[in-house]
C-alpha cells in the first residue's frame, strides 16, 4: 500500500464548455459536478476539476506543470482509450516507458496529460552511468525509459471493435511530473513533506520519488524548461492546485512539521511548492 497518494488535480481553464466537452466527449469522462468548477472523473472519483480562471493557454518555457497523469488499470483499457482518441481525430503520443505503457494528449489549452497503464514486471533493473539512465527488460534488454510504443501491441490487447468505450472506471490520478527551477531544491522539498528517494540524475535535469508502491515513480521533477525558469505567470491556463493524501495524520503532520509554508484554505493545508505549485495535504478516507 502506498503512504501518499493522489486527489483531485485541479486546473485554471480559459473556456469551461470547451474542457469539458474535451473530457466528456473526447476522453469519455462523467461529468460529475456541472457549477464552477466543474468536476469530471468517473462513477467511483473526481479526477479532474475545472476552474475557469485562465485568460490565456498554456505556454511552454516557465515552472510549474509539466503533465499530470491518470492511470488506467489495464493494457485493454488503454487500448480503447487509444483508439477513441484516434477516431474523436485528438492527437495522441504513444510511448513506451517501459515500467508503463502510456498515451500522452493535451487539453484545449495545451496542458500536458498522460494516461498510463503501470507494468513494473517488465523492468528487471535500472541502469545508471555518469551519462545515461538505462533500463533492463525483462527479456534481458538494454532499454531507453523513453522509446516509441508498439501500437499494433497495444491493440492487440482489444477484445472488442467497439470505438467508443467510457473512460476506465478504476483509472485514478497515479503521478505528477513537475518543472522546477532548481532540481535539487525540488527533490529535497517533496523528501520533507513524505516521498522516497528513487533517483536523481543532474545530467538529465531529472529526479524521482517514490511512496512506498511497486513503481518509485510518483513525483517528477526535471528542470526541462530551463534551470531558474520563472513561475507560470498570472492568468495562463496551468495547474491551480493538486491534491496529496496521506495514510495517516502522523505522516500528515511530520509533513507539515518539516516546511514552513503551509496555510490553512478551507480547513485543508495548502503549501507551495520551489517552483509556486499548491498542494492541498489532506488524510486519506477510509
Amino acid at each position: 500500500m502506498e503512504f501518499i497518494t493522489f486527489g483531485p488535480v485541479h486546473l485554471n481553464v480559459t473556456d469551461l464548455e470547451k474542457s469539458v466537452l474535451f473530457y466528456r466527449d473526447i476522453l469519455g469522462m462523467k461529468v460529475r459536478k456541472t457549477d464552477t468548477p466543474t468536476e469530471v472523473g468517473t462513477s467511483e472519483r473526481t479526477l479532474v476539476v475545472l476552474h475557469p480562471d485562465a485568460k490565456i493557454p498554456n505556454r511552454k518555457g516557465h515552472s510549474g506543470l509539466y503533465h499530470f497523469a491518470i492511470h488506467i488499470p489495464t493494457e485493454r483499457e488503454l487500448a480503447q482509450l487509444f483508439v477513441r482518441l484516434s477516431k474523436k481525430g485528438w492527437r495522441a503520443g504513444p510511448t513506451d516507458h517501459i515500467i508503463a505503457k502510456s498515451v500522452y494528449v493535451k487539453d484545449p489549452d495545451g496542458i500536458d496529460i498522460e494516461l498510463a497503464v503501470e507494468l513494473p514486471r517488465r523492468v528487471v533493473e535500472y541502469r545508471f552511468t555518469e551519462d545515461e539512465f538505462k533500463v533492463i527488460d525483462d527479456k534481458g534488454q538494454l532499454r531507453s525509459p523513453i522509446e516509441p510504443l508498439d501500437v499494433q501491441e497495444l491493440l492487440s490487447h482489444l477484445d472488442d471493435d467497439n470505438t467508443d468505450h467510457p473512460f476506465p472506471e478504476k483509472a485514478f490520478v497515479g503521478h505528477m511530473n513537475l518543472h522546477m527551477p532548481n532540481l535539487q531544491n525540488a527533490y529535497d522539498f517533496y523528501k520533507k513533506i513524505g516521498f522516497t528517494e528513487h533517483f536523481i540524475f543532474p545530467k538529465m535535469g531529472w529526479g524521482d520519488l517514490g511512496a512506498g508502491g511497486l513503481v518509485d515513480h510518483r513525483i517528477a521533477v526535471n528542470t526541462w524548461a530551463g534551470v531558474n525558469a520563472p513561475k507560470t505567470p498570472a492568468g495562463m491556463a496551468g495547474l491551480k492546485y493538486f491534491t496529496l493524501k496521506y495514510d495517516s495524520k502522523e505522516r500528515l503532520n511530520k509533513a507539515l512539521n518539516n516546511i514552513s509554508n503551509e496555510k490553512e484554505q478551507d480547513k485543508e493545508n495548502l503549501i507551495e511548492d520551489p517552483a509556486g505549485n499548491k498542494i492541498i495535504l489532506v488524510i486519506k478516507e477510509n
